[in-house]
């Protein structure tokens, strides 16, 4: 992650005045009735476009560099929020944040006081933020994630994992299975196909393309037929199939970039009418399986 170094003492006057605007506003804010059509104007004036409908924050803000925060849709954003921007913080839809906690996208040198070191900060989509937690420059908070109340965030978070304490550590791994919007296979603007192990068993994926091309897509495995759930010593799920492999496919999620290893698989998700089958080969440690997967129709 490219780190952003900031002289302190060579900041433009058109920065120190757009520091000293935001001061402006922030008071405005911070002292307007909240749950009105001013109050909302007030949150409009320092965020513009880059917060999302639906979403809602409860004064007092505290914040610098409110112009390199992105806020999504149906964020809620607690009393007492400090947000120092500088690196950049992204809040991707859905995330609750509580009262009381900061996000730090920059720190200070620690030989040189006034220089600042910055990178930064993205909160995915329904991440929750408990009270009083801090996070620090150059993390990202996976998705579906929990941060535990006062932790303090040096590292980055896995997708559908809780953390706690200060540094936070994971403690516990969090059953996608059970989050209501990924009961179903069906999940909206995505993709379904079918895979096929060497003992006859048949699962199926599911392929969320998202980014300003489709460059990214998420992988999601589903169970096997007839595939028994386990638990390894690790904390991570994953299936026995009928014929005694045992799969772990890291809580069967993938991340890939077009162009990587699923690029042969989905060569455009844009045109799902488009069947493609191949030979797969799936590796875990020691452990290699041939499948065979088939594109299916958009749903």
């Amino acid at each position: 992650m490219k780190e952003i170094v900031v002289d302190l003492r060579k900041i433009s006057d058109e920065d120190r005045n757009e520091a000293i605007e935001l001061e402006k506003k922030l008071f405005k804010l911070n002292h307007t009735m909240p749950r009105t059509e001013e109050y909302m104007t007030a949150i409009k004036d320092i965020f513009g476009e880059r917060f999302g409908e639906g979403s809602y924050i409860v004064a007092p803000l505290s914040a610098v560099c409110a112009h390199n925060i992105v806020i999504g849709k149906n964020v809620y954003i607690n009393s007492n929020f400090l947000a120092m921007a500088r690196g950049g913080i992204t809040i991707e839809d859905d995330v609750q944040i509580a009262g009381n906690v900061s996000v730090l996208s920059n720190n200070h040198d620690p030989y040189e006081r006034m220089l600042l070191t910055c990178k930064p900060v993205r909160i995915k989509q329904r991440a929750w933020i408990g009270a009083g937690a801090t996070i620090l420059p150059g993390v990202t908070v996976g998705k579906y994630a929990i941060v535990g109340a006062g932790s303090v965030v040096t590292q980055d978070v896995p997708d559908y994992s809780v953390v706690v304490g200060n540094p936070a550590r994971v403690v516990k791994e969090l059953d996608v299975e059970k989050f209501p919007d990924m009961a179903s296979p069906s999940i909206k603007n995505s993709y379904m196909g079918s895979y096929n192990f060497q003992g006859g068993e048949t699962g199926y994926f599911s392929m969320i393309p998202y980014g300003e091309r489709d460059s990214l897509a998420e992988i999601r495995f589903l169970a096997p037929e007839g595939a028994e759930k386990l638990t390894f010593e690790n904390g991570e799920v994953g299936w026995k199939l009928a014929d005694g492999t045992e799969l772990n496919i890291s809580r069967g999620m993938f991340t890939r970039r077009l162009g990587d290893i699923i690029e042969p698989v989905i060569k455009d998700p844009r045109a799902p009418g488009k069947m493609i089958a191949i030979g797969y080969e799936v590796t875990d440690g020691d452990m290699t399986l041939e499948a065979e997967w088939s594109f299916l129709d958009e749903f």
